[in-house]
């Protein structure tokens, strides 16, 4: 059984396939056996990490793209409750294996998965937006992404 759909799967389809492979990665389905949580509790949001590297000269670029595409929207998702929080920080040097770090807070412990099917939607409403002419691909690359859990809610 395949694991379930992150963010990365989602953008990384949309950048490389179109919408051509999305409806069959929103059919994946959901792991078989879900981990159990760290500690009883509050219910834990998720938050993913997408850690990106700028190619030569393109860092502006890129968080031009990232601001004008990724962060539109998830603002529209934040606006229907899909999710809590998306910020973007940067590594502060050119020496690190990434550049640019996209974090997004969801509402449950879910992520991604739990509101693929709705940010669907959203993204096929989207028009993508180039910078100069040049997409992801050509501006940089997804060097990791990683779902991790709140520890204690800062809500």
């Amino acid at each position: 059984m395949m694991p379930d759909p992150s963010r990365r799967d989602w953008l990384l389809c949309a950048a490389l396939c179109g919408s051509a492979g999305l409806p069959a990665l929103a059919q994946t389905p959901p792991a078989a056996v879900a981990a159990p949580p760290v500690s009883p509790g509050p219910a834990r949001r998720a938050v993913e990490l997408t850690f990106l590297r700028a190619l030569p000269g393109e860092r502006e670029r890129l968080v031009q793209f990232i601001v004008a595409n990724w962060f539109e929207m998830d603002r529209i998702a934040r606006e229907q409750g899909l999710m809590d929080d998306y910020r973007l920080l940067d590594s502060g040097t050119h020496d690190a294996d990434w550049h640019v770090l996209m974090v997004v807070t969801y509402r449950d412990e879910r992520g991604f998965a739990g509101i693929a099917e709705a940010f669907e939607r959203i993204r096929r409403a989207h028009t993508p937006v180039n910078i100069d002419g040049k997409g992801l691909r050509e501006l940089g690359t997804i060097v990791l992404s990683r779902k991790t859990l709140e520890i204690a809610p800062g809500r």
